[in-house]
C-alpha cells in the first residue's frame, strides 16, 4: 500500500515546457463547475503525471498545495516568477487565468489552487 496518489493530468504544451525547464514550480487548477475532477483531493507527496496536449509526459512530485478564494490573492502571495508561464506581469497574469473556459465561474463557486511541484 502506497501513502501516495498518482493522478493523470493534460496540460498545455507552453506550460510543460516551463515545468520541464525547472522555470515553472507552481501549477494553478480550478475544480471548474460541474467537473468530474475536485483538485482538493490533491496532497502533499502525491505524484502527479503531466501530459502535453503533444503527447509529451513528465512525472512530477506535489511539494504542498495552497488553496485561493482569488487568482489576485494566489499571485499576490505565490508570486508570478514561478506560478505563471506567459508571462510575469500580474494584471496579464490574472488576464490570462481568466482566460481559461470555465475559471471564472469556477473560482468563484470552488477557489483556485497552487500545487508546488517538483519534477521526478
Amino acid at each position: 500500500m502506497t501513502d501516495f496518489n498518482i493522478y493523470e493530468l493534460e496540460i498545455n504544451n507552453r506550460a510543460f515546457i516551463a515545468i520541464k525547464e525547472k522555470r515553472k514550480r507552481v501549477e494553478i487548477r480550478v475544480t471548474k463547475i460541474n467537473d468530474s475532477f475536485d483538485y482538493k483531493i490533491i496532497k502533499e507527496g502525491d505524484i502527479i503525471n503531466f501530459t502535453s496536449f503533444d503527447g509529451e509526459k513528465i512525472k512530477c512530485r506535489v511539494n504542498k498545495i495552497n488553496w485561493y478564494k482569488t487568482i489576485e490573492e494566489l499571485l499576490t502571495v505565490e508570486g508570478t516568477k514561478y506560478t505563471l508561464s506567459s508571462t510575469d506581469d500580474f494584471d496579464k497574469g490574472v488576464e490570462s487565468i481568466n482566460s481559461f473556459p470555465g475559471y471564472i465561474d469556477g473560482i468563484k463557486k470552488n477557489g483556485v489552487y497552487a500545487i508546488h511541484i517538483k519534477l521526478v
